[in-house]
């Protein structure tokens, strides 16, 4: 059984969907340590005159740097809720899905929520859903009285946990990934093979790897699970 983890990042990129269509089972890492410049809370969309706008959700720093992500708390005071659903609907509104989608996510990104995580997460599920994306999801803050570690061990005994036999990564982790310690722990360490293709885009020259929002509204849901269909092939 093939066991991928992540953190719950907001509005994520393809290449984070493709990772769950790859798992049989996915963890959301919701009581990881929440890092500064975290793609957790921010990510790119395309304005349109073609450029990259930078996504960013306001969280609150008063009870320290160091917080998890289910425990780090959304600044609603600067509205950037609102303001991120006016760029997304200033550079989607002509797009030939928008009116079909942008009303779940107006919703989902508007109502508070409690934290980052539970923000993140209610995005992901629904995207899934959209999608037809049925790998089983857990959630890390609910493995109880286990020691787990950090980092590798922290993965290896999360995938021991589910009792998976291959831990999927993510290509950007293959720098610190301990394969003697999975293999002696008879995982096999795979990674993404997703690759970012072309699809009918708005404004402008071809921008890859944005949040998922810009395939979702230009091609739709059954384009977007094509799209990680053809990259398994």
């Amino acid at each position: 059984m093939i066991v991928g983890i992540q953190q719950p990042n907001y509005i994520p990129w393809l290449g984070y969907f493709y990772k769950i269509y790859k798992s049989d089972l996915f963890v959301l890492l919701d009581d990881a340590q929440f890092p500064k410049e975290s793609p957790a809370a921010r990510n790119f969309i395309k304005a349109k005159d073609g450029s990259k706008i930078l996504l960013t959700v306001s969280v609150k720093k008063s009870k320290g740097a160091y917080q998890n992500y289910n425990e780090l708390e959304l600044e609603y005071s600067s509205k950037w809720n609102t303001k991120h659903l006016n760029h997304i609907k200033d550079s989607y509104v002509k797009a030939p899905f928008f009116k079909e989608y942008f009303p779940i996510f107006e919703i989902l990104i508007k109502e508070p929520a409690k934290n980052l995580a539970e923000l993140n997460t209610r995005i992901i599920l629904k995207t899934l859903e959209l999608l037809q994306i049925n790998t089983k999801i857990e959630i890390a803050s609910s493995i109880n009285n286990l020691e787990l570690g950090t980092k590798n061990n922290r993965n290896l005994n999360i995938t021991l946990y589910y009792k998976g036999n291959k831990y999927l990564s993510g290509k950007g982790a293959q720098s610190y990934n301990d394969a003697e310690l999975f293999n002696a722990n008879n995982v096999e360490l795979i990674y993404s093979d997703y690759k970012a293709t072309d699809y009918p885009q708005l404004h402008g020259e071809f921008i890859p790897n944005l949040s998922f929002l810009d395939s979702l509204f230009n091609i739709g849901a059954e384009g977007v699970s094509n799209l990680l269909k053809q990259n398994n092939q």
